[in-house]
């Protein structure tokens, strides 16, 4: 199970990002792949390991980062 603290952090990127769907959208546009919907949803109940939840956290950050620049 992922920690509070990074489940917290990922909760507050996808309300930043607007939605799951979108958050997904945003990552796959600057990466060209993403995590599903479902995956996202998991880590967001904390069910997720604590890479796989940092690994979601950080390229939403970057992809949240690169879409303001714009």
């Amino acid at each position: 199970m992922a920690s509070q603290e990074r489940t917290d952090q990922l909760i507050k990127l996808v309300k930043k990002a607007g939605s799951v769907r979108k958050a997904e959208r945003i990552i796959n546009d600057f990466k060209g792949v993403a995590p599903t919907k479902s995956s996202i949803d998991r880590a967001l109940r904390g069910s997720g390991t604590d890479y796989s939840v940092q690994c979601i956290i950080d390229d939403l950050t970057n992809a949240i980062a690169m879409t303001n620049q714009d």
